[in-house]
């Protein structure tokens, strides 16, 4: 669990050092409680740990996190939304699961293949 941790910290500071934007402090304080928690041996809260998974998938460039929920109910986290391809669907549900604490990954999350193919969806044309 420990190492899980120290990876997403890891992964945090170097995702950090290549961003322009300022660093949220919160988030770096919320990580080192969840390290401090596992090293005492203290299970983290359901909040820490749907926050280190929320961040995880922050951390991967070609994610965007922002159309991903997670919910996490006693380390079986569920991921819903959408993401443009089936490799990026896989991609969340092996980050999810390389985060300590998470027991199980439901990975809800489905492909929006007009969001890969330009297609906008609208209303077909009606005839002249």
């Amino acid at each position: 669990m420990k190492t899980a941790l120290f990876s997403v910290a890891l992964a945090l500071a170097l995702y950090g050092c290549g961003r322009e934007e300022p660093v949220n402090q919160a988030k770096i304080d919320e990580t080192r409680q969840a390290e401090k928690a596992a090293d005492q041996a203290k299970p983290l809260s359901a909040s820490s740990l749907t926050q280190i998974v929320r961040t995880a998938l922050e951390s991967e460039s070609s994610l965007d996190a922002r159309r991903i929920d997670v919910e996490n109910r006693d380390g079986v986290v569920a991921l819903h939304g959408r993401v443009q391809t089936e490799e990026q669907k896989e991609k969340a549900g092996r980050i999810v699961g390389s985060v300590g604490g998470v027991k199980t990954v439901e990975n809800r999350l489905t492909v929006d293949d007009t969001a890969s193919t330009g297609a906008t969806g609208g209303a077909p044309e009606l005839p002249k």
